[in-house]
């Protein structure tokens, strides 16, 4: 029985890949960031904005995840706060891992881990 397994043992299965896509953009990870915070009304808002427009690479948008928590856990509540901003590390989870220039290696820490 065992033997007849062998052959599938070691086979991997190809990495897809994601080269000219839209989600492999910056502009993906941004748009997030604008959803999450779309329904507060907010000054912080707006300088979160102005910072997005200046974010050159995925550890730029990493250090404001902070900051997009505390808005959203400010006008709602920390598990709303919580929920979006796991949607948007997912994002950037993928992001880094399938995108040529980037790795998740020069993220402070991995995107998955909460830092408030």
């Amino acid at each position: 029985m065992f033997l007849r397994l062998l052959p599938w043992f070691g086979k991997t299965t190809p990495k897809a890949q994601y080269h000219d896509t839209q989600v492999l953009e910056m502009d993906f990870l941004v748009d997030e960031f604008h959803e999450a915070m779309a329904d507060i009304k907010d000054p912080v808002r707006t300088r979160m904005h102005a910072a997005l427009m200046s974010c050159q690479s995925p550890k730029d948008l990493w250090f404001m995840r902070s900051k997009l928590f505390g808005l959203i856990s400010k006008h709602h509540c920390e598990s709303v706060a919580s929920t979006r901003v796991a949607r948007l590390d997912q994002k950037l989870r993928f992001f880094v891992d399938n995108h040529p220039d980037y790795s998740s290696d020069e993220l402070p820490t991995g995107p998955m881990a909460l830092l408030h």
